[in-house]
């Protein structure tokens, strides 16, 4: 009936196929939502900042993100926020959160918290906010060659060379 559509879609369902249905139709409703969280992962891993709204997801899909990334924001500076309090936080259980925001981003909740970090990090020190310790600091690193090894890792460059390139 409509309205069982209606309140899967409400739910969460990322599309409702009443049965019979057409295996054409199946297929390219597939792909679509295939093609659109691989545009997304691609989306938010190259990405210095992120705006959920300009990426094309369904509505609970972008509330989901723009939570997370907030949840995340507002810990920013907490070293001890981990992946047991975000859990708690984002109201989920360890594997739906898991599930979901690999769904969306490709990446664990751990990498999740970690990328909006250094993601920050980066966008303080192209605002030349402070020195490269400070800014670890600011975004919840306190060990610095942690730090360095990570920005290195998801951006190529240690944050002193990109200092320097922007």
């Amino acid at each position: 009936a409509l309205e069982d559509k209606i309140v899967g879609l409400q739910t969460g369902a990322d599309d409702y196929i009443p049965k019979p249905f057409n295996m054409t139709e199946l297929k390219a409703r597939t792909a679509n939502l295939i093609g659109q969280r691989k545009r997304l992962r691609e989306r938010f891993s190259r990405e210095i900042t992120l705006e959920p709204g300009e990426i094309s997801i369904t509505p609970l899909d972008e509330q989901f993100l723009k939570r997370a990334i907030e949840t995340v924001e507002k810990h920013m500076q907490d070293e001890n926020f981990d992946l047991p309090e975000f859990r708690e936080k984002m109201l989920m259980s360890r594997s739906t959160l898991s599930r979901k925001l690999h769904a969306l981003t490709n990446q664990s909740p751990t990498e999740f918290i970690r990328t909006i970090r250094l993601k920050r990090a980066a966008s303080l020190l192209k605002q030349n906010f402070g020195n490269v310790t400070e800014v670890s600091m600011e975004v919840g690193f306190r060990n610095l060659s942690y730090f360095n090894k990570s920005f290195k890792k998801l951006f190529g460059v240690t944050p002193a060379e990109y200092v320097k390139s922007t």
